[in-house]
């Protein structure tokens, strides 16, 4: 057992090295042991006569030449065999391989090269792990592109529909262009325009091309104007918002954290009763904490594993209505998570609903 270890762990170079240097020694040994029994041989049977020999002539004898057949065919044997040994511990896993990639490349996407045999060399190994990971990570990608084109054809339809049908009636005359049409098709603008950028943050992310512009920033201002931009509807809805904020600036992308801000509260007009809702932020001595929390009806534990899962949403219809897209709490985590930061989700101590938790650190990312 310990030999198949090591040996799965030599090196094709060295290899190569060893099983060259044991034919060669082979052949040598073979060479010497042939021609001292050839030799005797034929001294027995007096096919030549040793002491007539002259040692300043040089002879080839019939003797010789069975010497010299004898090695070569021993040589053409032991070649052939170390030859179909050793090569084929290389070739089948190539040939393996190479059969799954053309399977592969034609849509198979399931295919998976076994598990490579002990014997086989650690650069082989490697390959073969390293490639089935690869193909693993392709369906995945694949599926989940799938899923997502789907989703995203989902989003799209509904707004598209609305803005068609409402500019079609416009022009046909059955709609009036009054202020509250030109409101609601603002609105589904707007929910278009958030359902794209959150999809690039998403993308972004995935594709690990999603970067931080830090600066040392106090978020309280920017806390108060994303609430000033629900302002209206926050009272439309009869939602009052209770702030306690701490007066400390931290290394963050302010743009970014306004971005979670602005989806935090979308989701409270969706989600939330009316009532009070509050917005707490404390430091520690390494984190800024931010806490929002409603009077409900919170989350069910039903749902809290796919909470942040991108289209997942916890009343779909209703959701749909308010112009929700599903993406807002995997937005929110993608962006705090790139800021090295943690959410949470937990039941409100204060208020009974939900409570949501931010924590990142003050000073280095």
């Amino acid at each position: 057992m310990k030999f198949n270890t090591l040996k799965s762990s030599i090196g094709i170079n060295t290899q190569f090295i060893i099983m060259m240097s044991l034919f060669n020694l082979g052949i040598t040994f073979l060479s010497f042991a042939i021609g001292y029994f050839v030799y005797s041989w034929a001294m027995k049977l007096d096919l030549f006569d040793y002491p007539s020999l002259d040692p300043n002539e040089f002879t080839i004898t019939s003797v010789d030449f069975i010497w010299f057949f004898l090695v070569l065919l021993t040589g053409f044997f032991l070649s052939a065999i170390l030859a179909y040994r050793y090569g084929k511990r290389y070739t089948q896993p190539i040939s393996e391989l190479a059969n799954v990639i053309q399977q592969i490349q034609q849509g198979n996407l399931s295919l998976r090269i076994e598990e490579p045999h002990h014997d086989i060399p650690h650069e082989l190994n490697s390959l073969i792990k390293n490639f089935n990971a690869m193909a693993d990570q392709l369906e995945i990608s694949v599926k989940n592109s799938t899923i997502w084109n789907a989703a995203i054809a989902h989003e799209l339809r509904t707004p598209v529909t609305i803005l068609q049908g409402r500019l079609q009636g416009i022009v046909d005359g059955v709609f009036i262009a009054d202020k509250d049409l030109h409101r609601s098709l603002l609105n589904q603008v707007e929910g278009l325009s958030y359902l794209v950028e959150d999809l690039r943050t998403l993308t972004l992310i995935e594709n690990k091309q999603f970067r931080l512009e830090l600066e040392k920033t106090n978020l309280q201002p920017s806390i108060y104007k994303c609430l000033q931009m629900f302002k209206e509807r926050f009272q439309a809805k009869g939602l009052n918002a209770t702030v306690s904020l701490t007066d400390e600036s931290m290394l963050c992308d302010i743009r970014r954290l306004e971005q979670v801000l602005i989806a935090f509260f979308s989701n409270i007009l969706r989600y939330a009763n009316s009532g009070q809702f509050k917005i707490t932020t404390f430091t520690t001595q390494e984190h800024w904490i931010f806490m929002l929390e409603d009077e409900g009806p919170g989350i069910d534990d039903i749902h809290l594993e796919h909470l942040f899962k991108p289209f997942y949403r916890l009343e779909d219809s209703r959701s749909r209505l308010d112009g929700g897209t599903g993406l807002g709490l995997s937005v929110i985590e993608a962006i705090i998570e790139a800021h090295q930061g943690k959410i949470n989700y937990s039941q409100s101590k204060a208020l009974g609903g939900s409570c949501f938790t931010i924590q990142l650190k003050i000073n280095t990312i």
